[in-house]
């Protein structure tokens, strides 16, 4: 927390008097996998402290014991882990060793496009990824009116989640398919002039 004294006179009985006063705006850190039928997620990237719930920095072993913990089990329990594709772009959390191990033991380098793996994630293309070019916007909506807390941030975030349905994320996945065979007829370039024609047609 960054202290700073109040300027304004008469706000407080003592001028002089100091409140803490965050250095950064309250926000969440969070983590959503998509698949054509389902969401992994939300996950909140957070630790407990004296007044509840804090916004943590993902590394490479949080992000490890997300996917240990959560992600790999959900995928088992609906059958995917065998089925998927795992995606993600090169974020230093993404390629550290634990991550990289564990994914190779569910995934196999075949069925993995990340930094540091034999498929690599092209850099600076979120228009490949169903995250960015959808479910990120999708989720702006959570702030068509005012938040008073970042529980009930939080608890937007959950409900927008829940309301996808089925059909929508077929669409995207087949959005993001028909993207990826753009990447291979452009040669691995980038697409977003190709996009942006297709959008204005």
């Amino acid at each position: 927390m960054l202290i700073h004294r109040i300027a304004e006179y008469g706000q407080l009985k003592n001028p002089f008097e100091t409140q803490p006063v965050p250095l950064h705006p309250a926000k969440v850190t969070v983590w959503c996998g998509v698949t054509e039928s389902f969401i992994i997620g939300p996950y909140f990237f957070e630790e407990t402290g004296a007044l509840g719930p804090v916004t943590v920095t993902v590394t490479d072993q949080l992000y490890e014991c997300l996917l240990r913990n959560h992600v790999i089990p959900a995928l088992k329990q609906r059958g995917y882990v065998d089925r998927i594709i795992f995606m993600q772009d090169g974020a230093p959390p993404h390629i550290g060793n634990p991550v990289k191990q564990l994914l190779k033991r569910h995934f196999g380098n075949a069925r993995i496009i990340s930094g540091h793996f034999p498929t690599v994630w092209p850099s600076r293309s979120p228009d490949l990824n169903p995250c960015d070019f959808w479910l990120w916007g999708y989720l702006k909506d959570v702030f068509s009116t005012p938040i008073a807390h970042l529980a009930e941030l939080k608890a937007r975030i959950e409900q927008h989640i829940l309301n996808v349905t089925p059909e929508t994320l077929r669409s995207v996945v087949e959005h993001a398919v028909s993207r990826f065979q753009l990447v291979a007829e452009n040669v691995g370039q980038h697409i977003e002039h190709v996009l942006h024609q297709s959008r204005e047609i």
